[in-house]
């Protein structure tokens, strides 16, 4: 079982890498504590009830920034445009991004089992965070720690919606033109675990045909994409 010394430490990187000062810091050791650690530890609390709140703070707080930030959408495509940007995909990313995987107080069977890259656990602890700062900092501090975190994705998402996906746009035209898949090769990964800049190249024919570079993985392929489709279009 970790120290006292260990869970405080990770505390101290945990409000680092979250930008926040938490009131209660016990509220973020739960939102951290994964039920596999409170099982073999012994301990009551884990993060459950926390990522049920966490759930509804995030949903509400997209809907609303959604709901007044594309008022041409109807009920169905801010429907839409939501499960697009609330999933355990998304989630596990802006997680990965943040570095909380390897601050999850985890049980040593689901740690071996590879539970800190899986992503329902991440997700579901980025979602306990959110929990935990709505009751220590309020909705105001919630929203803005949300909305810094997933702005980019929630107008990545919506102008697919309208646009087009690039890598879905690329892959069109290279079939139809070459009838081959376009394919992505991380080139590196720059910076610490918790602000990683990702390079992906795109590769068709064997030959390089654009570059990008993004905060995840996904952003980087987009980006390679865009750059890729300005040979084809």
């Amino acid at each position: 079982m970790l120290s006292n010394h260990s869970i405080e430490e990770r505390i101290r990187i945990a409000e680092e890498r979250l930008g926040i000062s938490f009131s209660d810091r016990e509220l973020l050791v739960r939102a951290l504590t994964h039920r596999s650690f409170s099982f073999e530890a012994g301990v009551r609390e884990m993060n459950e009830k926390l990522e049920f709140l966490g759930d509804t703070v995030l949903n509400l707080i997209i809907t609303e920034f959604i709901f007044y930030r594309f008022p041409e959408h109807n009920e169905g495509d801010l429907a839409k445009l939501r499960a697009r940007i609330v999933n355990a995909s998304t989630l596990a990313r802006v997680a990965q991004e943040i570095g909380l995987g390897d601050l999850i107080l985890m049980g040593k069977g689901a740690e071996l089992t590879g539970g800190r890259e899986r992503a329902s656990i991440l997700g579901d602890t980025f979602e306990a965070i959110i929990g935990a700062i709505y009751i220590d900092q309020g909705m105001t501090e919630t929203k803005s720690f949300i909305l810094t975190r997933m702005k980019e994705t929630i107008f990545e998402e919506a102008s697919a919606e309208h646009y087009g996906d690039p890598k879905t746009r690329l892959q069109e035209v290279v079939m139809s033109r070459i009838g081959v898949v376009p394919e992505y090769r991380i080139v590196s990964e720059l910076g610490p675990v918790h602000d990683r800049t990702f390079v992906v190249d795109v590769v068709i024919e064997g030959e390089v045909r654009g570059e990008g570079e993004g905060k995840s993985k996904k952003k980087a392929e987009q980006e390679a994409a865009k750059a890729a489709l300005r040979r084809y279009e």
